[in-house]
C-alpha cells in the first residue's frame, strides 16, 4: 500500500505560484523548460539515470494541495520517473527536422501539470531524422534555474553511472554525498522570524515608486501570448561592460541592469522607477546545494537623470544589488499586500520588466561525454512584459527575452535589444552622459495599459452576427473558404477536428453544442442554430426536434430501400463510417448504434469489478431497438470492434428465435485478440489518434507516453498540435477513457457462438491467422476479400469504394 503523502507548509513563493497558477488563462506561465540539442543518448539508460534522479531529490516527487486557506507539499515517499519518447527515423513531409521539433518542444512546453501529481517534471526525448534534443520541463514551484542545473549534473552523473556499471543502481550507489533537501528551506521561509523591520526595508524602498515598462504596441495578431528572442551581445558590448565594471568596482550583472535602467528611462519612464530582479536567495553554501525553488524576485528603485553619468547609474545598481542581500529572503509577493493602495496600483502585482542573471546556469551541459547544448526556450507565454534573462555561455553574453506578444511587437523588442548593446558600446567612454545615449524605444513610468483596440473581442454569443462568427471558426479550423450549407466533412474535416472546432465555438460562445445533434447536419447554419440562445432566431431555425436513443440514422435511403446497420468502433461512433456511407447507392438506408459512455453496456461482475462493460452486455443494448423497430436490417456490421460487436448480436437474435441478416466484418479483431491488457494503454491509443487524425505530419517510428491519463493526454495534445492537428485535452481524455473501456471488453470476450448467416470479411491488418479463426465462427465460411491498405485507411479513398462494391454484393438476393 503507497503511504499517504507527507505535508509540509508551502513556502510563500511557492504559494504564490500556485494561486497564479490556478487563476491565470495560461496553466504553463511558470513552466521551464530546458530544450538540450544532444547526441543519440542510449534510451534505457537515460530512464534509469532519470528514476535515479526522481529517487534522489524530494522536490521531484514534491506537488501541492489547497487546505483551507492555505496551500501545503506533498512529500511523496516515491514516484515514477518516465522518460517519454517522440521519434521519426526521417523527418516528416516537406519539414527541416529542425522547424519540426521547434513546433513539438513549444506544444511539449505548453502542457500543463496538474500540481498534486508528481513529479512536476517531465523529460522528453525527441528526434526527427538524424537531429535529437532532449526536452526537460519542470513547474517553478519545485525549482528554480540553480536547482534544474543542479538536477542535470546529477541526471549526467546517474547516466554515465548507468552506462559504466549497468542497471538496477540504487541512489545511494551513484550519489555518496546525501541530497540537501528543500523542506528545511520551505519551512523557514514559512515559519521563521520575519523581523518587521525586513518588509519595512521594502515598504520604505518602494513607497512612490512606479514600475518602468515600454510603452505597449498593442495586440500582435498571434495566437500566443508569449514569444522568446536571443540576442548575443558584441564583443565590442562585452569588453564595454568589462571596462565599466571595472571603472566602477562591481559585477557585470551591475552594468547590464544599469543599462536597461538607461534605456527605460531614454525611452521616458522617468522618476523613480523599479525594475523587478530575480534574486538567487541563496546565501550559504549549504543553499547553493539545495534542490528546489529558492529565488525570490525583489523590486530595485532609481532615479535616472539626463545630466548624470552613466557610470553614476553603474554605481547605485552596484549599491542597489549589495543593500538589497540582507533582505532578499523577503520577495515582492510577501511585501505587495503591506504597500498602500497607491504605491501597489503604480507598481502592479508583478513588475512589467523582470531582469535575472543565469551566468553559467545552463552552459557547459553535456551527457555521456558527449555535448547538450541549450536551445532557445520554447515558451509561447509570458509572465510579464518582458522578461530578461542573461546567460554566460561559451566566452559569450546572450540576452534572453521572453515577451507578452498581447503587447509588445517582434520589431519592439529587437529595438530594445538594440538599444542595450548601442548603450553598452555607449559606456565604454569614461564620463559619458546620459543624455548622451540614443535609444528608439519608447517607455513610461507605471503599470502599462494595452491600447483600447487591445481589449478583450465580445463572446460571439453577444455578436449581432452569430453565422459569420460560426463561419470563422469553420475558417480557422478548416483552413478553407465555408458557406453555410457546407458539410463539414466534405470540406475536409476529420475527427479530431470535430473536437477541436466543438472547443472552439464552446469557448467563444459560453455554451454547449449538442454534438450528437450536430452530426446528424454538420453545417455551420446548423451549429449557428444549436448555439443560439433560447428564444433567439437563429439563421433557418426551425422547430426543435427530439432526439430517442436508438440508433442514429446517417442515411434515410428510400423506402423499401436496403437497410445497413452499423456499429462502433472502438472509442468512436459514426464519423469513420460517413465515406462508406457516402460509396453506397443512395437508396440505401444506413444507422449506427453508438455508445454514448453512459455506462448502460456495464455489468456488476466478482470478476471484473462493479461497473465492467462486456461484448455482450452491449450487443444485447444494441439489439433491443432493432428488435422493437419491428423489421431486422438487411445487414449488419462494422468496422474494427464493430464488427466484433455485430457477431455477438448474431447469437442474441439467434437465442430470441430470429435470423440473423447477413454479416460485414471490416477488419475486425477475432474474440481474444485483444488478450494482452497493454492494447488498451495510452501509447496504442496515441498511435491510433494519430493514424485517424490526417494530420499533416504522419505518425512518429517511436512514441513512449507517460500512462498516467491526466498528464500523457496533454503531451498527446500537444503532439497533435505539433503534427497539425487539434483537439483539447479533455476530449481526448473522455475519448481514451471510452477506448480504454472498449479494449477493456474486448479483452474480457474470449469465447464467441459461431454465427449462422451469411459473412463478408474484409482484411487489411488482420493476420493470416486471423482471417482461418473468424472463417471457423462461422457456419458457412464467409467470403473474404484482402485489401492492400491498412486499418484506418481501409474506410477512406479508393479502398472504401472497393468496400461499398462488396457489401452491395453481400446483399441478399430478395432485398436486391
Amino acid at each position: 500500500m503507497t503511504p499517504a503523502p507527507e505535508e509540509l507548509p508551502s513556502s510563500p513563493a511557492q504559494e504564490a505560484l500556485w494561486w497564479i497558477q490556478h487563476r491565470a488563462e495560461r496553466k504553463d506561465l511558470y513552466n521551464l523548460t530546458w530544450r538540450l540539442r544532444v547526441n543519440r543518448l542510449d534510451r534505457a539508460a537515460l530512464a534509469a539515470a532519470w528514476q535515479l534522479v526522481v529517487d534522489r531529490h524530494e522536490a521531484l516527487r514534491t506537488g501541492f494541495a489547497r487546505r483551507g486557506e492555505a496551500v501545503v507539499q506533498l512529500i511523496h515517499a516515491t514516484g515514477e520517473g518516465t522518460l517519454q519518447e517522440v521519434g521519426w527515423d526521417e523527418a516528416p513531409g516537406d519539414r527541416t527536422p529542425e522547424a519540426l521539433l521547434d513546433d513539438v518542444a513549444a506544444q511539449f512546453h505548453a502542457a500543463p501539470f496538474d500540481l498534486e501529481s508528481v513529479p512536476l517534471a517531465r523529460l522528453a526525448l525527441v528526434a526527427a531524422g538524424p537531429v535529437e534534443e532532449l526536452l526537460v520541463t519542470v513547474h517553478h514551484s519545485i525549482l528554480d534555474g540553480w536547482a534544474l542545473q543542479l538536477v542535470m549534473d546529477d541526471l549526467k552523473a546517474a547516466y554515465e553511472a548507468v552506462l559504466e556499471r549497468g542497471p538496477g543502481l540504487d541512489a545511494a550507489q551513484v550519489f555518496p554525498e546525501a541530497a540537501v533537501p528543500y523542506r528545511e528551506f520551505g519551512q523557514q521561509a514559512r515559519t521563521g522570524p520575519r523581523a518587521v523591520s525586513d518588509r519595512a526595508f521594502w515598504t520604505g524602498q518602494l513607497r512612490g515608486v512606479k514600475a518602468a515598462a515600454l510603452v505597449p504596441d498593442g495586440p500582435s495578431g498571434t495566437h500566443s501570448s508569449g514569444a522568446a528572442l536571443r540576442h548575443r551581445l558584441s564583443g565590442g558590448a562585452r569588453a564595454a561592460v568589462a571596462a565599466v565594471a571595472q571603472r566602477v568596482g562591481c559585477t557585470a550583472f551591475a552594468v547590464q541592469l544599469a543599462a536597461v535602467r538607461a534605456v527605460l528611462a531614454r525611452g521616458g519612464a522617468s522618476g523613480r522607477t523599479a525594475l523587478g530582479v530575480v534574486v538567487a536567495n541563496r546565501m550559504s553554501p549549504e543553499d547553493q546545494r539545495r534542490v528546489g525553488y529558492c529565488a525570490n524576485t525583489v523590486l530595485l528603485p532609481d532615479a535616472v537623470t539626463d545630466d548624470e553619468g552613466f557610470d553614476d547609474v553603474v554605481g547605485r545598481a552596484r549599491d542597489g544589488l549589495w543593500g538589497s542581500l540582507p533582505y532578499q529572503h523577503v520577495g515582492f509577493s510577501e511585501v505587495f499586500a503591506e504597500l498602500s493602495a497607491k504605491d501597489r496600483a503604480a507598481l502592479g502585482s508583478t513588475p512589467p520588466v523582470l531582469i535575472t542573471h543565469h551566468g553559467g546556469i545552463g552552459s557547459g551541459l553535456s551527457l555521456g561525454h558527449e555535448p547538450a547544448q541549450l536551445l532557445p526556450s520554447p515558451s509561447t507565454s509570458a509572465r510579464c512584459q518582458l522578461l530578461v534573462g542573461i546567460f554566460e555561455e561559451g566566452g559569450h553574453t546572450v540576452l534572453e527575452i521572453e515577451y507578452d506578444t498581447d503587447q509588445l511587437r517582434e520589431s519592439t523588442v529587437r529595438a530594445f535589444l538594440n538599444d542595450i548593446e548601442s548603450v553598452l558600446l555607449a559606456s565604454a567612454s569614461p564620463g559619458v552622459l546620459v543624455r548622451d545615449l540614443q535609444v528608439s524605444s519608447r517607455s513610461a513610468a507605471g503599470v502599462p495599459a494595452l491600447p483600447q483596440s487591445a481589449a478583450a473581442p465580445e463572446r460571439a454569443a453577444s455578436s449581432a452576427e452569430p453565422a459569420a462568427d460560426v463561419l470563422a471558426h469553420w475558417q480557422r479550423v478548416l483552413g478553407t473558404d465555408v458557406r453555410m450549407d457546407d458539410d463539414f466533412f466534405d470540406a475536409g474535416g476529420h475527427s479530431l477536428q470535430v473536437l477541436e472546432l466543438v472547443a472552439l465555438v464552446e469557448t467563444n460562445t459560453g455554451r454547449q453544442l449538442d454534438v450528437a445533434e450536430w452530426l446528424d447536419e454538420p453545417t455551420p447554419r446548423r451549429m449557428a442554430e444549436l448555439l443560439a440562445p433560447a428564444g433567439a432566431d437563429a439563421p433557418g431555425s426551425g422547430p426543435a426536434v427530439a432526439r430517442d436513443s436508438g440508433p442514429v440514422t446517417m442515411r434515410d435511403g428510400e423506402p423499401g430501400g436496403p437497410h445497413l446497420h452499423l456499429v462502433h468502433g472502438a472509442g468512436v461512433g459514426r464519423i469513420p463510417y460517413r465515406a462508406l456511407v457516402d460509396a453506397l447507392p443512395a437508396d440505401w438506408r444506413v444507422t449506427v448504434s453508438e455508445d454514448d459512455g453512459t455506462g448502460a453496456t456495464t455489468v456488476e461482475s466478482e470478476s471484473d469489478g462493479a461497473g465492467a462493460t462486456t461484448v455482450e452486455a452491449m450487443a444485447e443494448r444494441y439489439l433491443e431497438p432493432l428488435l422493437s423497430d419491428g423489421r431486422l436490417p438487411d445487414l449488419l456490421g462494422g468496422w474494427s470492434m464493430g464488427g466484433l460487436l455485430a457477431h455477438a448480436m448474431a447469437a442474441g437474435l439467434k437465442r430470441r428465435g430470429h435470423r440473423c441478416p447477413p454479416l460485414l466484418l471490416l477488419d475486425s479483431p477475432t474474440p481474444g485478440a485483444f488478450s494482452d491488457p497493454d492494447r488498451g494503454d495510452l501509447d496504442a491509443f496515441a498511435r491510433n489518434v494519430l493514424r485517424a487524425a490526417d494530420a499533416a505530419v504522419r505518425p512518429p517510428d517511436r512514441l513512449h507516453l507517460e500512462q498516467r491519463a491526466e498528464r500523457g493526454i496533454g503531451v498527446l495534445a500537444a503532439l497533435l498540435r505539433a503534427a497539425g492537428g487539434e483537439a483539447p485535452a479533455e476530449a481526448l481524455h473522455a475519448r481514451y477513457t471510452l477506448h480504454a473501456r472498449h479494449v477493456a471488453a474486448m479483452s474480457r470476450y474470449r469465447d464467441a457462438a459461431v454465427a449462422d448467416a451469411p459473412g463478408l470479411l474484409v482484411a487489411a491488418d488482420l493476420t493470416d491467422e486471423d482471417v482461418a479463426r473468424w472463417q471457423r465462427l462461422f457456419t458457412t465460411e464467409p467470403v473474404t476479400v484482402r485489401l492492400p491498405t491498412d486499418h484506418y485507411a481501409l474506410l477512406r479513398g479508393d479502398a472504401v469504394r472497393q468496400v461499398a462494391d462488396l457489401v452491395a454484393k453481400l446483399l441478399p438476393a430478395t432485398v436486391r
